[in-house]
């Protein structure tokens, strides 16, 4: 994963789509986010097979019937990803599942490969030191980087769920910043 990052494997859709035109593309998932990121992809490639380990798809209905609804998205229902297949220039070529039901392997030629398995904030250290939502994104003021506790700031993917970009990540990074230097100005006594 780590030699293929950049050669074709991504984690998002929105800032790689656009070099996969008309290519075939697998996106890895079954949530809202594979499911958003396999119908944004539609917009430019031939194909885009949805790799799901079970044999329904945990996302939203009307996430799900937008999926559907493209012809061009196929579901590989009851796989794994098992390996990365790279032709000889260490680009991605294709990808090696593995059947969940027994049902042995498969192999799904691709240029792409996008993992959308569901993001997972590193927070878990903070778990009862700072307010969280249910999915471990921390909380913080409404247009702010303040959380619960005083002179504590968060910042970028651990409080985003929205848009989780390194573009929007780094601004909130420098409003932390920010918001960190005006705090100390007005609470540390020189």
């Amino acid at each position: 994963e780590k030699r293929l990052s950049g050669h074709g494997v991504s984690w998002c859709a929105t800032c790689d789509g656009f070099f996969f035109r008309d290519q075939d593309i697998v996106v890895v998932g079954g949530g809202d986010s594979a499911l958003e990121e396999a119908t944004f992809l539609t917009n430019f490639a031939n194909k885009v097979t949805l790799i799901h380990r079970r044999d329904e798809l945990r996302g939203s209905a009307i996430m799900q019937q937008r999926a559907f609804d493209k012809e061009n998205i196929e579901i590989a229902w009851s796989r794994v990803l098992k390996e990365y297949l790279a032709d000889e220039n260490g680009l991605i070529r294709g990808v090696l599942t593995e059947s969940t039901k027994g049902e042995g392997e498969l192999e799904i030629p691709c240029t792409g490969c996008f993992i959308a398995i569901g993001h997972t904030p590193n927070t878990a250290f903070l778990d009862g030191q700072l307010d969280m939502d249910e999915n471990q994104y921390l909380i913080t003021q409404p247009d702010r980087t303040a959380t619960n506790v005083e002179g504590v700031f968060a910042c970028g993917d651990v409080q985003d769920d929205v848009y989780r970009q390194a573009i929007t990540a780094a601004g909130s990074g420098c409003m932390a910043a920010i918001d960190a230097e005006r705090w100390l100005e007005a609470n540390v006594h020189h």
